[in-house]
């Protein structure tokens, strides 16, 4: 018979890494917030210092400033992160096309 601290070894190692899992994917929305400001700024009108962004629930943001407010969804996938506004569909990164077979495409296109 293993002694008793051995025996939750593997538990303490599972637990660990549980949660460390979690706390990665509770910080990833947080690394939206400037992509998120960066819009708001833009379709608030407004200047950077006079929005404020708060983080709600499930990767929604809500940004005020200059007597305007706009939310916003955010997803993310490690730490590449895509921001949308409200009504608009969310595309998630695998269904992004690659960016170099973009510009192929786009240098390829006749000049006008």
């Amino acid at each position: 018979m293993r002694p008793p601290s051995l025996a939750l070894a593997p538990f303490a190692v599972l637990l660990a890494g549980a949660l460390s899992l979690a706390c990665s994917v509770a910080n990833v929305p947080s690394n939206a917030e400037p992509m998120v400001r960066a819009r708001a700024t833009s379709d608030l009108d407004c200047a950077d210092k006079e929005v404020r962004v708060e983080e709600q629930l499930g990767g929604r943001f809500k940004a005020v400033g200059c007597g305007r407010k706009a939310y916003y969804r955010a997803a993310c996938e490690a730490l590449r992160c895509v921001v949308s506004g409200e009504g608009e569909a969310l595309v998630p990164w695998r269904d992004r096309p690659d960016p170099a077979e973009v510009d192929r495409q786009r240098d390829r296109l006749p000049l006008q």
